[in-house]
């Protein structure tokens, strides 16, 4: 007997044309039901992964046994009948027909609807559909919040939000955006609240084609649970479109619930954005919003990380700030904010920022590096690693990763003053005036890069120009301009001719001189005690970090390096040879 005819006789041919054909009718129910309930791309793939798998042992299982009117028993012989041989040639066809069509659905539909694109994507600012400043805020929060939830998928690549924010009125196209930012994909998107409602749409866009790959609108109720889910739902269905497989810490990460009051989230985007600019009446402000926060929902670890960054950076903005309750206040926030949720890369980096102003050197750079293991792209963390480094004498490093810090976001104001200063610390002179220069003029209003402009200028030995930025400075603060003239006349007569200058009290209190830059200034007018005394009381109040902390590679320090108090106090902030 032939194959095929024994084919016939156990009715394989039979079998395996009624399974091509099931099979084919489920795949395309399969395609059908996928977009409709949103499930995962892989779920077709599934189903023809399962379906191939049962081909054969379908197959072996009609070869073997047969159908009697005792039942299935295993096949001992020919039963085949005559009308059968016309069945079985017709079901040759509708196999070899089947598995056409089972190959189109598959490879001609599943796994090729369009090319594979690069794992990236930029954020485009979301448009305030209320279109009112009240709910301003809010946008840009959820916009911040869903790039920093991106930024946690280790396979995506994303553009921070302030190199976005250049695009927030743009004309350009989407493929010149894309082209610019080197992305393959572009994310925009529209907030509107309304009472106690909240509407949220987002299209995502394949930058090169310049065509839609998937768009959602988003209806809830408002709530902070729901606005989390929302943008765990949008970078989930991001990761899809890319076939980024999420693994099970970053599906943990992205369904995180951070708080459940909006009021809470509401007052937390807002003191996040007012810590960002780094003025003293924008961190006052922000440590306002941040005990607000914590005070409406006292579980909120990032509400009392924020509320601790707020009080660690004040003192150094203000010199008549009350240390011992800012200091009070950041120790309770780092502690309760590790206490919630110690594996947070913010609340890591909050955690290794207190721990250095206790000279904890080596735990600090610790938990700055294992937050990077987590956040690779965190240029928080990227700024304060770098410091930590360079206050060590590491500078190498410290500038590769000050570097890699403004190349994530470049348009960051607050990236590249860090990077002036690391240039600074390692000798750089030029360029890292270049890049205070730079920061001064995109973003004026931020007075803390004027300060540290002059700063530089000191360490340059530009006394002179160190004189006009330190002016300028403290007329723009609301300081004394005369008493900042008499102060830069000592800078350049100390450099100049050996001078020592004599800034008494009353032109620290009318310079407004803060714990931050008061060493230095005593420094750069050869003041010896008085410059040992201001980096004894910083250091005692944990406070003025950059004048304690650069102790052992500020030039500006040299006049008192051997002095036995300065040595002493080396040893003591753990500085010492």
């Amino acid at each position: 007997m032939s194959v095929f005819k024994e084919l016939q006789r156990r009715k394989v041919i039979r079998v395996a044309s009624v399974y091509l054909f099931v099979s084919w009718l489920l795949l395309q129910i399969a395609a059908t039901i996928a977009p409709i309930l949103s499930l995962p791309s892989w779920f077709e793939q599934l189903v023809f992964a399962l379906l191939a798998l049962g081909f054969p042992i379908a197959l072996i299982f009609a070869w073997v046994f047969e159908r009697t009117p005792d039942g299935v028993k295993r096949d001992t012989g020919s039963t085949a009948t005559r009308g059968g041989h016309v069945v079985d040639y017709a079901a040759l066809s509708v196999i070899a027909l089947g598995g056409i069509l089972l190959f189109w659905s598959y490879i001609g539909k599943v796994p090729a609807t369009r090319p594979l694109l690069d794992a990236s994507v930029a954020v485009l600012p979301f448009v305030n559909l209320n279109n009112d400043e009240e709910n301003a805020p809010f946008v840009a929060g959820i916009h911040s919040d869903l790039l920093t939830q991106l930024a946690r998928i280790s396979s995506l690549r994303t553009v921070s939000r302030t190199s976005m924010l250049r695009y927030r009125d743009s004309d350009k196209s989407v493929p010149e955006i894309a082209a610019e930012l080197d992305v393959a994909t572009i994310l925009e998107g529209g907030v509107q609240r309304a009472g106690v409602s909240v509407r949220i749409n987002v299209t995502l866009i394949d930058a090169a084609a310049d065509q839609p790959l998937w768009t959602e609108v988003y209806d809830r109720e408002l709530t902070a649970a729901n606005v989390f889910a929302i943008q765990s739902e949008i970078s989930q269905a991001i990761s899809e479109q890319l076939r980024i497989s999420l693994s099970s810490d970053d599906l943990r990460r992205l369904d995180a619930v951070p708080t459940d009051s909006i009021d809470a989230l509401d007052s937390y985007f807002i003191g996040k954005q007012l810590l960002d600019q780094r003025t003293l009446q924008s961190l006052m402000a922000a440590a306002e919003y941040f005990e607000a926060v914590v005070e409406i929902d006292p579980d909120f670890a990032l509400g009392w990380s924020g509320l601790a960054d707020a009080y660690m950076l004040l003192p150094e903005y203000s010199n008549s700030v009350d240390r011992s309750m800012t200091e009070r206040r950041a120790r309770e926030g780092v502690l309760r904010a590790l206490e919630l949720d110690p594996e947070l890369p913010e609340v890591r980096a909050t955690e290794a920022w207190y721990q250095l102003r206790f000279f904890d050197w080596a735990g600090a750079e610790r938990i700055f590096r294992e937050a990077l293991a987590v956040a690779p792209d965190n240029t928080s963390v990227l700024h304060w690693l770098s410091h930590t480094l360079s206050w060590q004498g590491q500078f190498e490093e410290a500038v590769t990763v000050a570097r890699r810090a403004l190349e994530i976001d470049p348009d960051s104001n607050i990236m590249r003053a860090n990077l002036a200063y690391i240039l600074v610390d390692a000798g750089l002179y030029d360029e890292g005036l270049r890049q205070a220069t730079m920061s001064r003029r995109l973003r004026p209003e931020h007075t803390g890069q004027l300060r540290n402009l002059y700063l530089h200028e000191l360490r340059a030995g530009r006394p002179a120009d160190a004189a006009a930025s330190f002016v300028t400075y403290v007329t723009i603060t609301g300081g004394d301009g005369p008493a900042a003239r008499l102060v830069g006349q000592m800078f350049v007569a100390y450099a100049q001719r050996g001078e020592v200058g004599d800034v008494g009290q009353d032109l620290i209190e009318r310079t407004r001189l803060g714990s931050e830059d008061l060493a230095q200034v005593l420094a750069a007018v050869g003041d010896a005690d008085g410059t040992i005394l201001a980096l004894q009381t910083a250091a005692k109040e944990h406070s003025g970090s950059r004048s304690v902390f650069s102790m052992r590679i500020n030039p500006g320090y040299d006049f008192i390096r051997d002095d036995p108090r300065f040595v002493a106090l080396l040893d003591e902030v753990g500085l010492g040879d």
